[in-house]
């Protein structure tokens, strides 16, 4: 995600954030940093997606399983850095 599209979709992450709407996926899964699925349906994402980890061979939140997670609940998978700390599990 560039720049520009994450500063255009930032405020409808905070929306959610603010909602609770939102799971964090610890590290494991993306190079040691947590990742935020976040929307409506995050739920139904982080099952998505973990579904799509144990059918995977790396067992890495990648590209395509971002991307599929995002198209399939309309959610946007966010890294930590990006998310405000006011939102951030410690």
């Amino acid at each position: 995600m560039t720049i520009l599209e994450k500063r255009k979709l930032a405020p409808e992450r905070d929306e959610h954030l603010k909602n609770d709407e939102f799971t964090v996926l610890n590290g494991e899964y993306s190079k040691n940093f947590n990742m935020y699925v976040i929307g409506e349906k995050h739920k139904e994402a982080v099952d998505f997606i973990m579904t799509s980890l144990e059918r995977s061979t790396d067992n890495v939140l990648g590209y395509g399983i971002k991307m599929g997670c995002q198209k399939k609940y309309n959610c946007i998978v966010w890294d930590e850095e990006d998310i405000p700390e006011e939102y951030r599990v410690s």
